[in-house]
C-alpha cells in the first residue's frame, strides 16, 4: 500500500465545516483553515469521574479514569537507531496472544462506501474493567507490516501498556484511499463518531472514556486524517501516534496545520511523530521539515511531544515499523489503571 501518495491533489472535500457529534468542534474546513473550537465531545472529565458503567455521551457507557505520570524520559526530538527487526515483532516467551476478529465490512451512510474493520482485544483485558483504546487508520497495513497485534500482545503482557482494545480500520474498499484521508474535514470524525464507534465499540467493549486512555494511530495519509480527528475531538483523544504524517497534504485544501497548530489555543496532547531524511516531497512541501515544524508547534504549546527522525523514505515505511514499540512505549508511559 502506498503512501499519501504525491497524486492527493484535488478531489471534493465534503463536509468541511458541518456537524460535529455529539457537541464535539467541527473540523478543519478547507475554505476556513481554522482551528475547531475545543468545546463538546465526549467529555474526558466526565469518562475521569465516572464509575464503570455509568452513562456518557451519546448513551456511551464510561470505564474507570486512567493514571499516567510519564514523566519526561523520550521526549524531544531524536535520531532513529539503526537497527534489525524489534524483538516486538515475536510473541516472547511467557506472553499470551490476544484476540483479532475475523474482517467484516462496515457500510458506512456519512461516505456511502464499505470499510473493511478488525477488533483487536489483548490477552489481559477483562469485560467491566477499563482497557486503553487504539483507534488505527490503514489497519491492515499495520496488522501486517508494523505487526501490531504482536507487539501488543507484548507490550501488554510486559505492562508497558495496560489492558488494550483496538481498532483496526481500512480505507473503504469500494472507494479511493487519498479522498477518504487527505481532507482536512469533519466528514471521517463524523463517520468515526456517529457511525462506526457506536456500532462496533462502544457496549462491546468496556474502553475507558478517559482521553488521555485514547490515541489516534496512523501513517501518512490515514496520519493526517487521525490528526484531523484529534484536533476535532479534543474531549476524547489527547494521544497521537503519526508515521511519516500527511501534514503536507492539507495544503491542498488551503489548510496549513502548521499556522493553524501556532495560532489555536494550547490543549492537552501527547503527540509522537516520525519523519525520514527521504521523506516525500512534492509542491505541496516537505514532509520532513513539515513534520518538525509541528513538533516545533506543539512543544512551543507546551504538549508532552516525541519526534523521531529516520533515514528511510516515505514508502515502504520502515522507520515507523521499527520505532512502533516504542512509539506505543512512550505514549503510554506510566499510564495504568
Amino acid at each position: 500500500m502506498g503512501g499519501s501518495g504525491a497524486a492527493s491533489n484535488g478531489g471534493s472535500n465534503g463536509g468541511a465545516g458541518g456537524f460535529a457529534p455529539n457537541g464535539g468542534a467541527a473540523g478543519v474546513g478547507a475554505s476556513s483553515g481554522a482551528s475547531g473550537s475545543s468545546g463538546g465531545g465526549a467529555s474526558g472529565a466526565a469518562g475521569a469521574s465516572g464509575a464503570a458503567g455509568a452513562s456518557g455521551a451519546g448513551g456511551a457507557p464510561l470505564f474507570g479514569p486512567i493514571r499516567c505520570q510519564p514523566g519526561t524520559a523520550g521526549d524531544g526530538k531524536h535520531d532513529l537507531a539503526a537497527a534489525g527487526d524489534p524483538p516486538e515483532w515475536t510473541l516472547k516467551a511467557g506472553a499470551a496472544a490476544g484476540k483479532v476478529t475475523a474482517t467484516q465490512s462496515f457500510a458506512s451512510t456519512t461516505y456511502n462506501l464499505h470499510f473493511p474493520y478488525r477488533v483487536y482485544t489483548s490477552a489481559n483485558y477483562v469485560a467491566g474493567a477499563p482497557a486503553i483504546f487504539l483507534l488505527f487508520g490503514d489497519g491492515s497495513q499495520f496488522l501486517a507490516d508494523f505487526h501490531a497485534a504482536t507487539v501488543l500482545d507484548n507490550l501488554t503482557a510486559s505492562h508497558d501498556l495496560p489492558p488494550t482494545v483496538a481498532l483496526f480500520i481500512d480505507p473503504p474498499s469500494d472507494g479511493d484511499r487519498v479522498q477518504t484521508y487527505d481532507p482536512p474535514t469533519v466528514k471521517y470524525t463524523n463517520f468515526l463518531f456517529n457511525e462506526i464507534l457506536p456500532s462496533v465499540i462502544f457496549g462491546k467493549y468496556s474502553v475507558s472514556r478517559d482521553p488521555e486512555a485514547w490515541s489516534l494511530v496512523g501513517y501518512s495519509a490515514s496520519g493526517g486524517q487521525g490528526w484531523e480527528v484529534l484536533w476535532n475531538r479534543p474531549d476524547d483523544f489527547h494521544k497521537f501516534i503519526g508515521d511519516n504524517t500527511s501534514f503536507g497534504a492539507a495544503i491542498t485544501y488551503q489548510v496549513d496545520w502548521v499556522a493553524v497548530i501556532k495560532a489555536a489555543p494550547a490543549r492537552t496532547l501527547r503527540v509522537s511523530l516520525l519523519t525520514s531524511t527521504n521523506d516525500l516531497s512534492d509542491q505541496r512541501g516537505m514532509w520532513y521539515v513539515i513534520n518538525q515544524n509541528v513538533a516545533a508547534d506543539l512543544a512551543a504549546k507546551g504538549n508532552q511531544w516525541r519526534l523521531m527522525i529516520g533515514t528511510g523514505q516515505h514508502y515502504p515505511p520502515l522507520d515507523g515499523e521499527h520505532d512502533f514499540p516504542n512509539a506505543l512505549r512512550w505514549t503510554f508511559q506510566g499510564c495504568s489503571f
